[in-house]
């Protein structure tokens, strides 16, 4: 299933706001921060899906900037 960009946000909130009863989850949330921050750099908007980028160029910084 794949989530859209403000919906990995809205995952890394609820998995930050878990991390202090689950520390391993860290580095999960950098990452989907990570994937979200870069890909609305890259002019991708919130509802844009996120696997389907990552399958397709390996990672977020691989992804072409999003041409309108």
């Amino acid at each position: 299933m794949s989530v859209s960009i403000l919906e990995c946000l809205q995952n890394a909130k609820y998995n930050l706001d878990n991390a202090i009863k689950m520390p391993m989850l860290m580095p999960m949330v950098k990452e989907q921060l990570n994937n979200a921050v870069e890909l609305l750099d890259k002019g991708y908007s919130i509802w844009d899906e996120v696997e389907p980028l990552l399958e397709k160029y390996g990672n977020v910084e691989n992804v072409p900037e999003k041409k309108d």
